[in-house]
């Protein structure tokens, strides 16, 4: 999935956009969502942002999936409780990115006010922080079972 959106935002990358769609995430003023949106073909954008709805199907899944088989290997109550706690914020993170979507939406269409786009500024810097933890923990528990091995 992340391939597909690569594929069909390659044209969001641009020398003032070379992040792409993150450009929009964060684009926390109204001076910076003019310059990105200025480079940029709306419907490419709004196809992007829905494609990204399925994306968060898929991902949210992965690190559900993936922390609770984590949480299974390890033993220590607290390392089971947070990954009690991952699961529940693999959920947050899709509503976060579920929430900066629709933001996103409505500020291509020019209705976004300076809140708003702090709104979906956030909702993206928490959304990526969970991802880090999500993964963080997953990696740990990788690596704990080949110490464990040897």
């Amino acid at each position: 999935m992340i391939i597909v959106l690569r594929w069909q935002g390659k044209e969001l990358i641009q020398p003032s956009t070379p992040s792409g769609i993150l450009a929009l995430e964060f684009a926390n003023t109204p001076e910076k969502l003019s310059t990105v949106l200025s480079v940029w073909n709306k419907e490419m954008v709004r196809n992007n942002i829905l494609l990204d709805f399925i994306f968060i199907a898929a991902y949210t899944w992965f690190f559900v999936v993936g922390v609770a088989r984590s949480t299974a290997q390890w033993t220590h109550r607290f390392m089971q409780q947070l990954g009690a706690a991952g699961i529940r914020m693999a959920f947050l993170a899709a509503i976060l990115d579920i929430t900066e979507n629709i933001l996103m939406l409505q500020s291509i269409n020019g209705y976004h006010s300076v809140s708003s786009l702090q709104l979906t500024w956030y909702c993206a810097a928490i959304k990526f922080m969970i991802v880090v933890i999500l993964l963080l923990f997953m990696i740990a528990t990788v690596i704990r079972r080949l110490i464990i091995r040897n």
